[in-house]
């Protein structure tokens, strides 16, 4: 009931809020509030690149007070009704004050629970996977098998494809709607060969519009399992993320809302980036009723997070959140390199351990070579993930930066031009579950590695 009263008084807000077109909110509104906020808080060019990992508890909480004025002062703006939908601070303490700090997903052996963290906590976080990386539609259910066979992914999402038995998917259309279902359906097939079948699910990976949710919602109706809902950069919505969010409701499901934010886009600088995301992970929930958001930034040079100003600015906004609020986020790291190479491992590896030790509460994992290329996603993925993702808990900062700071140079070269990989036939072997010998060697170097820096791993196989 709340998430729908919040809904009511956010689409009436739609409706009669302030106009601004979109050009001025992304030239003018949103730009110069933030600038505004950079100076008077004195954060301008405050990112330290040695440092990747932020350690400076005051500087992440100077960075909140600057964001939650910045969420104030802008609010979130509708792009069909060019409103913008503006929260008041009683609002904004309110939904605040009665966020969930913890939920119970899923059920039986399966169930997990999410549960608010902070900085350098013990308690793991959960691991959601995959992020939506296409495969070969005969290839969806032995991959979900594979990924959900391994204890160290907590969550499905899981691989899209483009098909129907074949036939090509029209976005917008009813083959969408059709393709939610048909989804569903092959989910539990896989979840119940792996032997999870009460493992919750997050809706739908293989999803353009509101249509495909629409056509897969009601298979996860019952199961504790999560309705999603990704808004356009920075500080947008539209009424297909709203209809995403209401048929979420509908099905009594919970919600998981996000916004990304961009390093050199409208918000500026890796500081300006860090404002917007902390703005959206305070307003989300207020203006949207997630029960935790799913807010991260990128830089628009490689449409990635794994390079310095990326970590930086993800760390110091999840440390600004996670120190300030009860608010439980999932988080996003953007790998650039493929299967079967050295710098996937070492990318997520550095991107997972700094959203651990910043208090990080899920993540979203993984997005092989950005998510460019058809079949480029493995198991093996998912379970380095989850496995390097857990075992970061209780790390320091200051351990988890010493050990980035080794790691970082195995790949910040090709950080531009990164290596491909392999696709999952050429690296996989779906009859048995394990990857080639050559991806098996890769991983077994760069785990020992991570493992003589100070990462708690085991040292056996995930398989």
């Amino acid at each position: 009931m709340k998430s729908m009263m919040t809904l009511i008084n956010t689409l009436e807000k739609t409706d009669h809020g302030p106009y601004c077109s979109e050009f001025d909110w992304d030239n003018k509104v949103l730009p110069r509030a933030v600038k505004d906020k950079l100076k008077k808080y004195g954060l301008e060019k405050t990112c330290v690149t040695d440092n990747p990992i932020n350690c400076d508890d005051d500087l992440a909480d100077t960075f909140f007070k600057a964001g939650y004025e910045l969420a104030l002062e802008l609010g979130i703006y509708c792009r069909d009704t060019e409103r913008i939908i503006k929260v008041s601070e009683e609002e904004l303490e309110a939904s605040l004050r009665y966020a969930p700090s913890e939920i119970t997903l899923g059920t039986g052996e399966d169930e997990v629970v999410l549960k608010k963290r902070n900085p350098e906590d013990p308690h793991p976080p959960l691991l959601e996977a995959s992020l939506c990386i296409t495969v070969d539609e005969d290839l969806y259910v032995p991959m979900v098998e594979g990924i959900a066979k391994n204890r160290h992914v907590d969550i499905l999402h899981g691989p899209s494809f483009a098909t129907i038995k074949g036939r090509e998917v029209r976005t917008g259309t009813p083959w969408e709607t059709l393709q939610g279902r048909y989804e569903a359906e092959l989910r539990k097939e896989a979840l119940w060969r792996a032997g999870r079948p009460g493992m919750p699910s997050l809706a739908m990976a293989t999803t353009n519009t509101e249509y495909s949710n629409l056509g897969g919602l009601p298979a996860l109706s019952e199961g504790n399992n999560i309705a999603i809902s990704l808004n356009p950069p920075e500080l947008k919505t539209t009424y297909g993320n709203i209809h995403r969010v209401v048929q979420g409701i509908n099905y009594g499901l919970y919600l998981r809302v996000a916004c990304s934010s961009f390093i050199g886009g409208y918000a500026g600088p890796t500081e300006g980036a860090v404002l917007t995301n902390i703005a959206s992970d305070l307003l989300i929930p207020a203006v949207l009723g997630a029960h935790y958001t799913g807010s991260y930034i990128y830089d628009t040079r490689y449409f990635g997070n794994i390079g310095r100003n990326a970590l930086w600015a993800n760390s110091v906004s999840i440390q600004a959140v996670s120190r300030n609020t009860n608010l439980m986020r999932s988080k996003i790291v953007n790998e650039n390199a493929g299967p079967c190479t050295e710098e996937f491992l070492y990318q997520a590896a550095v991107g997972l351990m700094n959203h651990c030790v910043s208090g990080a509460e899920s993540s979203i994992q993984p997005r092989s070579a950005a998510g460019k290329y058809p079949n480029h996603i493995t198991p093996v993925e998912c379970w380095w993930c989850g496995e390097v993702f857990k075992a970061c808990a209780g790390l320091t900062r200051k351990k988890a930066n010493e050990i980035a700071n080794v790691l970082i140079p195995k790949y910040e070269d090709r950080l531009y031009d990164p290596p491909k990989g392999k696709s999952n036939r050429e690296c996989f072997d779906f009859s048995t579950f394990t990857p080639t010998k050559e991806y098996q060697a890769i991983y077994n170097k760069v785990k020992q590695e991570c493992i003589d820096l100070g990462i708690p791993l085991n040292p056996a196989s995930s398989w």
